[in-house]
């Protein structure tokens, strides 16, 4: 009796220990794979120059990361949003990621200026941060290392429709004034090359950043002979489309997808107006998600953004991020990093339906699905689809 009574005892203790050691390792397993946070960072430009291409995607990425922890489950991370400003410039980009690093613990960065991207896209490799571009995505950008991801209107097409309107307009002899910085530069030469192909004359004339007289460049153009003028730059280039008038010039303007930045009008004081550019509006992509979000907007803003795309290109890829993070607990594995974890999921995207149409990531990291048109414009802060 009394073995058996010793043989009970230590059966129930050996019972009892299984289930305690069986308890500890769910629990372990469950710390180990089960992400609370997502921090998310952001740099784009907020003050100085360009800042359609920051203040308006900002605002939509809030909005997106909102309406995601509003409406998450309980088993999904929470998501917060950081962001910073870099006036458009790389250096500071830098700077702002190195901040966001330090002071917020960033698993993901999104950044609107490429010369920025390609600044800091080493540093996210190694620091196994995912970097997301929501505006650009070109060749260059697709060169760049596996964790960068370009979920955006690809640069080559959107510009070359201002080539291909020059070719269907019969212009002969075509003048380019280049910003210099990456996205603009690729602009000029997507557009050249088609312009060389068919053998139409043009140059590419590179202006300083800084530049508000472009007085001696049109003198030189008009003297030539040259029958278009494509203004491949921001805001002070409006200053240009003013001088050029005013020494006579009547040959057709053409410009990229920065146009209706509301300085432009009022640094050529009106003489903007009908000039061609590419530009993506709800008719182009998804036209009742397109324009549900740009409500939001201005129900949360108390206005519409004057240029759309960037917003809308920026919810979107906000959105089809958002959309694998809230699957981390239920997809990722305990020895996965995190940058592993999400660029695969990210290679897998197929169809996203987005503001902007439906979304596909290749294997480069560049996102398909998004395509510009080319718009006149007509008037104040306002754009028409060109006929054609």
């Amino acid at each position: 009796m009394l073995f058996k009574k010793i043989f009970n005892i230590n059966l129930t203790k050996t019972v009892l220990r299984l289930c305690l050691l069986f308890i500890c390792l769910s629990i372990c397993s469950a710390c180990q794979s089960d992400v609370k946070v997502i921090n998310i960072g952001y740099i784009g430009p907020l003050t100085k120059r360009a800042t359609d291409l920051g203040i308006g995607p900002a605002n939509a990425l809030k909005i997106a990361v909102e309406e995601y922890n509003r409406n998450k489950k309980p088993e999904e991370p929470v998501v917060n949003l950081f962001i910073e400003d870099d006036q458009w410039e790389k250096d500071n980009a830098i700077i702002t990621y190195e901040k966001l690093r330090r002071e917020q613990d960033i698993n993901i960065i999104f950044i609107s200026n490429s010369e920025g991207t390609i600044a800091i896209s080493d540093k996210a490799l190694e620091d196994g941060v995912i970097l997301v571009n929501p505006l650009n995505n070109d060749a260059l950008l697709s060169k760049l290392n596996s964790n960068t991801f370009k979920i955006a209107k690809s640069t080559e097409q959107a510009n070359s429709l201002i080539a291909i309107r020059i070719i269907e307009l019969g212009l002969k002899k075509v003048a380019i004034m280049n910003y210099p910085n990456d996205f603009m530069t690729i602009a000029s030469t997507s557009c050249k090359k088609l312009l060389d192909k068919n053998g139409i004359k043009n140059k590419i004339v590179t202006i300083n950043k800084e530049a508000t007289d472009f007085e001696k460049e049109l003198k030189s153009f008009k003297k030539e002979g040259y029958d278009a003028y494509v203004f491949f730059g921001y805001k002070n280039f409006g200053f240009a489309m003013k001088q050029a008038r005013e020494l006579g010039i009547t040959a057709p303007f053409f410009g990229s997808t920065v146009l209706l930045d509301p300085a432009y009008y009022e640094n050529s004081q009106g003489t903007i107006v009908g000039t061609e550019c590419t530009f993506f509006t709800p008719a182009d992509g998804n036209w009742v998600l397109a324009n549900e979000f740009l409500d939001t907007y201005k129900l949360t803003y108390g206005e519409k953004p004057f240029s759309v795309w960037p917003p809308l290109q920026a919810y979107d890829a906000m959105n089809l991020v958002l959309n694998e993070v809230k699957t981390i607990n239920d997809t990722k594995n305990s020895d996965q990093y995190f940058d592993e974890w999400l660029r695969q999921r990210l290679n897998n995207v197929k169809f996203f339906q987005g503001t902007c149409g439906n979304i596909s990531i290749g294997k480069n990291g560049a996102s398909k699905g998004i395509y510009f048109s080319l718009y006149n414009y007509e008037s104040k802060g306002s754009l028409i689809k060109v006929k054609r």
